[in-house]
Order: C-alpha cells, then structure tokens, then sequence
C-alpha cells in the first residue's frame, strides 16, 4: 500500500512540474521574417515556417507622408528595415495586442519606441535625427533592384518603385548579373540650355584605377601619401588607392595592439574584415568614435563594427555634461588615427569612408614609424579611453621629435589652440608662399594672417570646396575681396584635405578644419613637419589640382553638385547635402528638362 502511495505521489508531482512549466512559459516566439520596419513573421506556431496568419503589423508606425518626399521615404524605410533585422530577426519576441499591437524585445525595450528614438520612423519629436539618418543614407547610394528583370534603377527613376519585385539595396551590392536601367544609367545624355542654346554631354568616366603602391614621399621613418581626385570620378568600397592599401596593410601587420580614434567608418569592407581578422589572430583592439549628444553618428558602420570590436568608447559620455550644462558646445570626436603596436602611426584627413579612402575625395595622410610619436599619440588616446573628451583634456607634455630628416611636432584639439599658438606664427614668417589645400575655412585669426603674407608679397594659393565656398561662414568671399587667389574645385568629389605647404619647408596636415570649432571644441590631431623634400613632393600635388581647376573659379563658384563640377550629377552622391542626389538636384535637374533626346 505504501508503495502505491509513494508512486501516485511521484506521478502527481510530476504531472505539477509540467503543467507549472506549461503555464508559466513566457509568452514569447522567433521572428521569421522582416518585410519592412513594421511588417514581419512571427512563429506563433513554432513550426519554423512563415505562415499567412503569422504576419505582424505595426499600425502605428506609419510614417507621415507630407512631411518626406517619395525618395526621402524610400532611404529612411531602407535604414529602418535594416534596423529591423538588427532587432528582430531570429530573436525571442513577445508580442503584446492592445489598441496597437507592440513588441517586447528580450532585453525588455519596446521596438516601436526604439524606433522613434533612433529616428527611423518620423514623428513630430525626432525630426532632426530623421534627417541625419537621410543624411547618412545618401552616402550609400541606394538603388531599387528587379528581382525578376535583373536591372537597376537610380530612386528617381520613373521606374523605380513601379514593379512589385523590387528591392532597395546600395549599389555596391548589387549581383554581377544587374544591368543598368537605360533611362537613368546613361553614358552619354546631351540636353539643351534655353538660354545659350549649348548642349551637355556626359563622359562614360572610369570607376576604378588601382594604384602601385607609391608614396609621394618616403624615408626610414616616414611614408607620405595623398589621393588625386583628379583621376576618380566615383566613389568606392574597394581598397585600391595607395593611402587604403596603406592602412589596410598596417591593420594586417599588426601582431599586439591596435588602437584607434576615427569620426566614423563607412562602405570600407575590407578595412572592417582586416579589423576583425586582426582581433581574431590574438591582436587587442581597442578604438574611440563620434557620437552626437543623442548618442547617434552619421556613419552607421560604426555601430555594426561596434558589435564586433567591443572594446570601444563613444563620447556620449561627454555628450552627459551637454546635456546637464547648456554653455558646453556638443563637440565632435573628429580624428582619424591609429597606432599600431606601439611603434606606428597612421593619420592625416582621410575618414574611414568609401568616398575618402576610394580617391573620390583628396586627402592627405602619413605613416610614422616612431615609437616616440606612437607614444604621444597613445597619450592622448588614453585620456579619450577613459571618458575624457574635447575640453576635458589635457596637454601632452612633449610633443617634437626628430626622425631623420624630418622635425615632427604633434598637436591635439582642443587643448592646444594650434592655430592660435603655433600656425599663425608659422604664416607670419613665411618668407615665399603659402598654399592651402583646405575643406573649409573660416578662423578670424587665419584669415588676417593670409592676407597679411599676401599684403607683403607672399605667393598665396587657396583650394577650398566647393560645398563650403558658398556657405554663409565662409572665408572665401572676404579672401577673394583681399585679393587673395582662391580658387573652389569643380570636381564630384571634394577637397577633404587640412592642410598648409609653406616655404619648401613646412608641411601641416591632420584632421582640423581651420574653424573656430577645429581649434577650440572638437578633438582633432595636427602634425607640423619641417623637412624640405616631404614639403616639395607635396607642393609639386597642390600645383597639380590647381592647374587643373580652370581660372574661372577663382572668381565663382562651380556648385557642388551641378553640371559645372564633373560628374557631379552623375556620381550617385549628395554632394551639396541637401538631400538630393544626381538628377533630383535642382541645379542637375534644371538644365535637362527641356532635353529632345537621351542617348
């Protein structure tokens, strides 16, 4: 009897545990599927199969339509879908119906809130993030792509939304089987101006030059490089150029450490690939990169690449003290160097990016061979790593070293207002010319020191942008009015360079615009090296890009993107950051509109 008892008791305690476990399991079920931010499968059914009945609607998400144009719409879906799949995608969800239907991630957070806070869906609130990230999407540029058909469409394409089997996809992915779309892919369109009666034609531009690897200068210590957007027409995510080959091949090198500070990273697949490769070979990376006060960055690389290299600081933590004290300005986080076990430096203007790295953009940058410098620069990395950023940091106690032939000074932002300190000394006792290479300029102080060299004899060449010569802060009409021959570029691509070539002797490279914000808010890295050939080489590269800007533009400016800078209208970039790409531009658009024939 005992025994019958003791078995119907463990039976019954068994029934127990499975009905507790029966009716305690949480209410949760994978994702199958993302159609869209607001639309996929869940398996309710825990077949693995994504069923009719299992699709997902997120109502409440719907954008706002008046508020975005048509292809703006399209970009934001885009990063909103991907962010999706980040989120969603084979996760453990738990899917909660009230008035809306939300979504319980297994971290506990509400997807629709994290998707208005990121700015993937539009609201009243979040219109400025919006924008970043439509921002942010016009670099990568986006094309709509028939499965079925097999071509591609640019977005503002009359066809590009009009098929059901179209995905949206950059056109760095598109397979090798895509062809073009002949209506808005085409090599040579002549259009028709009302006024002049002149026809404009578009040249089939090459996309790609691979580069021998050859530095304009080099010695024991030093490799100098710079990239001729002369000779690239499009940007890229492939590494070809001498100044990518040079810091993949460091990346690839590297046997204990890497530790690195950039502004961002984008469309540089085979920087991140060496990056991970080099962590998983046993190499401790550690790297540093820029958020706003909100936590968000304009390269959106960054945060997959976070995932990966987890050892990694922002300066959201700076973007605290914005927040609690409304007199700190929200800085940025702007270098773009690394160190390489110790012993080497890579650095200069070039961001990680398919338009800086490809040769789309000129840029400069230098390889240093030096433990010293390698030192200084680990220095000021460290006090980034540990939370200190912008004004919170302090002055590297030495910072001149001599390696060989070359006398190298290292300064930061903003702790050592290089322009104000050191630059302007440097302008003011030039003896034969200054030329400056130069994204922006708008420093008080620098201006007054380029027209005092003018003033008293100097030969004094500017090469700005062409986005920034029309800006309202400018220099470049106060330069111009001083008689000072400034010339803005008329190619796609930019003068991304920060640079001052002085006297055969000097050489000023880094990262900082001559702004008011390079030199006082922002953390930036500037070199100032004195060697004569380094400074020859390099002017010999100035005097290239100046010849061959036509004369024209030292008196107007081309326009960024438009038909008087080459390509621009064609290159798939916004390169006057209005949010218009290629043929979407007004000032691409307005001089095809009464074209009779497309070639």
């Amino acid at each position: 009897m005992i025994k019958k008892l003791v078995t119907i008791a463990v039976l019954s305690a068994i029934l127990a545990i499975i009905l507790y476990f029966s009716y305690t399991k949480p209410d949760t079920h994978k994702v199958l599927k993302i159609i869209n931010a607001a639309e996929f499968y869940v398996d309710f059914n825990d077949n693995e199969v994504a069923d009719t009945e299992e699709l997902v609607k997120l109502t409440q998400l719907d954008l706002e339509p008046s508020l975005l144009t048509t292809i703006e719409a399209v970009k934001l879906n885009y990063l909103a879908k991907q962010f999706a799949k980040e989120q969603l995608l084979h996760k453990q969800v738990k899917i909660v119906r009230s008035n809306d239907v939300n979504v319980i991630l297994p971290d506990g957070k509400e997807y629709g809130k994290l998707l208005e806070q990121n700015g993937y869906v539009l609201t009243k609130e979040n219109n400025q993030q919006v924008r970043k990230n439509i921002e942010y999407a016009n670099t990568l540029n986006l094309v709509t792509y028939n499965t079925k058909t097999n071509k591609f469409h640019k977005l503002n394409c009359k066809f590009a939304l009009s098929s059901p089997n179209i995905e949206v996809i950059p056109s760095s992915q598109l397979p090798k089987q895509a062809k073009p779309c002949k209506n808005c892919h085409v090599n040579n369109v002549k259009t028709e101006d009302k006024n002049n009666n002149k026809k404009q034609k578009q040249t089939k531009y090459p996309r790609y030059n691979y580069e021998k690897y050859s530095p304009i200068y080099k010695d024991p210590f030093i490799e100098f490089y710079t990239t001729d957007f002369i000779k690239y027409y499009y940007p890229s995510n492939k590494c070809f150029t001498t100044v990518c080959k040079s810091l993949i091949n460091e990346i690839n090198k590297a046997k204990t450490t890497i530790d690195f500070a950039i502004y961002g990273i984008d469309g540089q697949p085979e920087i991140t690939k060496a990056l991970i490769n080099a962590q998983k070979r046993g190499v401790k990376i550690r790297w540093i990169y820029d958020t706003d006060k909100n936590g968000a960055t304009i390269y959106k690389e960054s945060i997959s690449l976070a995932k990966n290299l987890k050892n990694n600081r922002r300066d959201i933590d700076y973007s605290k003290e914005i927040q609690q004290n409304s007199n700190v300005k929200d800085a940025i986080m702007h270098n773009k160097f690394f160190i390489f076990d110790n012993k080497k430096v890579w650095t200069g203007s070039a961001n990680i990016s398919h338009t800086d790295l490809s040769g789309f953009n000129a840029n400069s940058a230098i390889l240093i061979n030096s433990e010293k410098i390698a030192q200084i620069y680990k220095t000021e990395f460290e006090q980034m790593f540990d939370g200190k950023f912008h004004i919170y940091k302090s002055k590297t106690a030495e910072n001149t070293n001599i390696l060989g032939n070359s006398k190298i000074s290292v300064y930061f932002s903003p702790q050592d207002k290089i322009i104000t300190t050191r630059i302007i000394n440097l302008l003011d006792s030039a003896k034969s010319y200054i030329y400056v290479p130069v994204f922006v300029i708008t420093h008080k102080d620098f201006n007054n020191a380029l027209i005092r060299a003018k003033n008293r004899g100097l030969d004094v060449k500017i090469i700005v942008d062409a986005t920034s010569a029309g800006q309202k802060y400018s220099s470049v009409k106060l330069l111009r009015e001083n008689k000072l021959p400034v010339k803005a570029e008329n190619r796609a691509g930019k003068i991304h360079m920060k640079s001052i070539i002085i006297d055969d002797k000097y050489s000023i490279i880094g990262s900082m615009n001559f702004t008011k914000s390079g030199e006082r808010y922002n953390d930036e890295n500037i070199l100032i090296i004195e060697n004569p050939k380094l400074t020859r080489a390099f002017k010999k590269e100035f005097l290239h890009f100046w010849n061959e800007i036509p004369d024209k533009w030292l008196y107007k400016n081309p326009g960024a993107e438009s038909f008087n800078s080459i390509n621009s209208c064609y290159d798939g970039v916004d390169n006057d950051f209005d949010d218009k790409v290629d043929m979407a531009d007004d000032s691409c658009n307005f001089k095809i509109k009464n074209r009779t024939k497309i070639k």
